[in-house]
This record gives C-alpha cells, structure tokens and sequence, in this order.
C-alpha cells in the first residue's frame, strides 16, 4: 500500500507535553482523542494550561503539523507505519519513529497499557442563591470537594458561578458518597463555614445557598511512565 505521508519522527497524543514535543521537534503531530483541560488549572510558571495548549496548537496548524486536527477517530500502529482513520477514510503514514503520550484510540499499540491512578473530577454549578460574594477561590483539606473555584456570570458578572475540584479514585468513583449531588453538598457547607451568605429575602431573612449541577467534568490521572521499545516510546509524564 502507497503511503500518503512519509515522516521521520510523529508525536501521538493530545496533552500539552505531546504537544510541546512537536513544536521542539518540528515534527508532526496526530491527535488520538479529544484533550481534556480545566478551565482554572495554572502551570508552574502561572500560564493556564488551556491557553499554552491553544496557542501551541495553533502554531503547529499554522506549520503544517497537524495536518488531521481532530477528525481522527482511532489510529492502528503497522511496522513502519501508521493507518490513520478519520471517519471513513483511511490515511497511510510512513514513519521511522513514534514518541506516544497515551494509549487511547489505538490499535497495536506496542506498549502495556497505562494505568489510572486516580480521577480529577470537577463538578459545575450554577449557583442560584449565594453568589454574591468577594471569593474567588476556597480550599479544604479532604480530597473530597478539595477545591471551590468561583467564576463571573456570563450575563450577571456581579454574580458568581462555582466548579468543586476533587480527586476521587476507581473505587469510589461511582460511590454514591462521591456523587455530584454529595459534592454540591459538601460545597454549600464549605461556603456556609466560609460565610456566603444565601440571597436577600427580608431585612432578617435570607435564603440558604442554592446549586444546581451544570456537569461533572472527569479527567484521567495516568500512572506517569517512560518507556523505550525500538523505534517506539510512551512518555504520560504530565507537563507542569
């Protein structure tokens, strides 16, 4: 079978180490699932996650360096190539070495699986009672609902949203104890604690806190890895 591309070195992956990798390698890059990023995570040197990752993405574009983008439903690993799928149509691409940050959407894959350690969930609220307030962050010591992010209304920037950041592990993240509703709970207790106040209903009077769940966001922790086998090698370490 002819091939449509032929390249030295691919980079497969999503996350922003995957991508970092092809702008220092100027070596293309296949997208083998859709990213997944919170909205509020920050990176060592302060940028946020979301906006390095866009702004290197848009420079690969630019390059020629992803030439699917995110039209690639799954990719199968031949030797010295690569069958890319984008919906019904089938990509063949040559290539001498393949740097992967995952494993999703793979076949052949040439590595044990990664294992997940743990799952970040962020569950999203609209806040109906109680976002008027000058919080803009509220911090526990559980990793249940360990963080409270509060954010500006889209048409009410005087009001806040909020979104709880947990880490929840396999076992428990189908426990009724670690559900959306627990969290929107435990959230409205840690705001109470921290004195938000309920809408004005009388002079004496207000209403408790009221959430509504917008999503529960969840996100893979993978066990962090780096491996080397032939021309191939797996590195899920994240990017900080």
């Amino acid at each position: 079978m002819a091939v449509d591309f032929v390249w030295d070195n691919v980079v497969i992956g999503t996350s922003l180490a995957a991508l970092i990798e092809a702008q220092k390698t100027n070596c293309p890059v296949l997208f083998n699932k859709e990213p997944a990023f919170f909205k509020f995570k920050k990176l060592d040197s302060g940028e946020y996650e979301h906006e390095k990752w866009q702004q290197i993405a848009s420079d690969l574009s630019l390059r020629g360096l992803n030439p699917f983008g995110d039209k690639i439903s799954s990719i199968r690993i031949k030797q010295n190539k690569i069958e890319v799928f984008c919906n019904n149509k089938k990509y063949a691409v040559g290539c001498e070495n393949i740097k992967f940050f995952d494993e999703d959407n793979i076949e052949n894959f040439p590595f044990s699986g990664v294992d997940v350690r743990n799952y970040r969930v962020y569950d999203w609220f609209r806040v109906i009672s109680g976002a008027n307030h000058d919080h803009r962050l509220l911090e526990t010591t559980d990793q249940f609902v360990n963080k409270i992010y509060f954010f500006s209304k889209i048409n009410l920037p005087k009001y806040k949203d909020c979104v709880s950041e947990s880490t929840i592990n396999k076992e428990n993240l189908n426990r009724v104890d670690y559900t959306s509703t627990m969290a929107r709970h435990k959230a409205i207790d840690v705001m109470t604690k921290a004195g938000i106040l309920g809408t004005k209903h009388t002079k004496t009077y207000r209403y408790p806190i009221k959430m509504k769940l917008i999503e529960r966001q969840i996100i893979k922790i993978k066990e962090e890895v780096i491996k080397q086998k032939d021309n191939y090698t797996l590195d899920t370490r994240e990017f900080k």
